[in-house]
């Protein structure tokens, strides 16, 4: 396939295909593939009255909910971008948001009419008699044309606008396919945010095989996981964790178990393998369309199907392939950030081990301390190893004789263990240099991860308490 052909849209493919199979499955219904085809339908042509139209880019909040599938499915098939919001981003950042990327119409909650952006002018969107024109569904897609945004914070914590196209999704599925196999009556927990490229992918993973979305429950909830006869389900580590933490477990019917979002312990993954779960360890970005390089259950790394990967002399972690997305929203363009070969630098550091893949830890996050380099992620791998320790943080705090120490961040099974018998841990396994100078709770937080830039102001804070 060129980048210039046409790709069917992947709901109606599988209406055609699969019909009165199961699509979808939430807490009160159950929706076929011809009834959610139906109705994204019906939703499409009332945004289209309202004033999507042909590339016309689109906010739209979502929740992970039957509404939420059915808006963002919506959007594209009217003609527009969607660039779906979390019910998270305040609304006065998303205004400004907005305006800087000239964004024209923005869908306010799941199921509400889109309304024109204030920052917008009445002539920067069609009229009524030209949206009546283009009342057409779009039931093809140029595969080089955008069709949906997600915003990424990157390291700078500045909100930025990764464009795809819908060829990017379609492949970034059918090479996930060639790994971990979706087939018709499988069903896939779709409990990760639609804001994020891992709750899309799952959308267009089940709609590319006829497999079935499940909603209304959590990842770490087995009860929910084997009453619903779960198949496949995406989490990260955190979620992994607190399954493995729940009594007598038992999910015959559980083939993947897919992570992401960071670092896995080995530990972790030895306690999953004596529960006979199959976990596959991803490693993926948004400018890739979810996943690049998988490794199964047994450690071997696969760079899947449509992606390429190398690392740069350096370590960084280099990628390309037709997953890889346009381009960045700026000022209501979009510009490439691949270099004169294509690939895309990730920011992310890498080394080969045996037949799998290291994610040392990000360039942003790695800070030199009275001469020498430290990356946070390295510390963390040996703290999480910590039979007490759930999860680990470290930032670089200022300091004026070595220009920066490592503090850590850090949550436990129980309790907290001493200062002191945690560093002792880590000076049995670390350089002295490496070891954190002091460590704090991880504050509570609603999302999955925990914001490093926020970590690095109360590590900051915590030093002011001290002098």
């Amino acid at each position: 396939m060129s980048r210039e052909s046409a790709i069917e849209c992947r709901l109606s493919r599988a209406a055609r295909l699969f019909g009165n199979n199961t699509a979808l499955i939430n807490v009160t219904d159950r929706l076929s593939f011809s009834d959610l085809d139906q109705m994204v339908s019906e939703r499409a042509r009332q945004l289209q009255q309202h004033g999507v139209s042909e590339q016309q880019w689109t906010a739209l909040r979502v929740t992970t909910s039957q509404q939420g599938v059915i808006d963002w499915l919506a959007v594209l098939r009217a003609g527009g971008i969607a660039l779906p919001v979390g019910q998270r981003t305040p609304e006065a950042g998303l205004q400004e948001m907005l305006s800087e990327h000239k964004i024209g119409l923005y869908i306010p909650e799941p199921g509400a009419l889109p309304a024109q952006s204030s920052s917008i002018p009445t002539a920067g969107l069609a009229s009524p008699s030209e949206r009546e024109a283009a009342l057409a569904e779009q039931l093809f897609f140029r595969a080089n044309t955008p069709c949906a945004g997600i915003l990424t914070s990157g390291s700078t914590g500045r909100p930025r606008v990764a464009v795809h196209s819908y060829a990017n999704y379609v492949r970034s599925a059918q090479g996930s396919q060639q790994l971990i196999p979706l087939v018709a009556g499988d069903r896939y927990l779709l409990s990760l945010p639609l804001n994020h490229v891992g709750g899309l992918a799952i959308i267009m993973r089940c709609l590319e095989s006829g497999a079935t979305m499940v909603l209304g429950g959590r990842a770490e909830d087995a009860k929910f996981l084997e009453r619903h006869s779960i198949s496949h389900i995406s989490m990260v580590a955190t979620q992994l964790r607190r399954l493995l933490e729940q009594r007598d477990i038992d999910l015959p019917e559980l083939r993947c178990i897919l992570l992401g979002g960071g670092p896995v312990a080995e530990t972790l993954l030895e306690q999953a393998r004596q529960h006979q779960l199959p976990c596959y360890l991803s490693y993926g970005l948004t400018e890739m369309a979810s996943q690049v390089l998988t490794h199964d259950p047994q450690g071997r790394a696969h760079i899947l199907p449509y992606r390429e990967l190398t690392l740069a002399a350096d370590g960084e972690i280099m990628v390309r392939g037709e997953t890889l997305f346009l381009g960045y929203l700026r000022n209501g363009e979009i510009r490439s950030a691949t270099d004169h070969e294509g690939w895309f630098a990730t920011r992310d550091l890498g080394r080969w081990l045996g037949a799998g893949l290291a994610i040392i830890g990000r360039k942003d996050n790695q800070f030199i301390s009275g001469g020498e380099n430290i990356q946070p992620e390295s510390i963390e791998l040996e703290l999480r190893r910590h039979p007490a320790i759930r999860e680990a943080v470290v930032v670089a705090r200022p300091d004026d004789e070595y220009g920066h120490r490592p503090v850590a961040f850090v949550d436990s099974h129980n309790h907290i263990p001493p200062e002191e018998e945690l560093k002792a841990w880590l000076r049995e396994r670390l350089a002295a240099f490496l070891v954190p100078d002091e460590f704090l709770p991880i504050p509570p937080q609603e999302g999955m991860k925990v914001p490093r830039k926020q970590l690095e102001c109360l590590a900051k804070q915590s030093r002011k308490r001290e002098s």
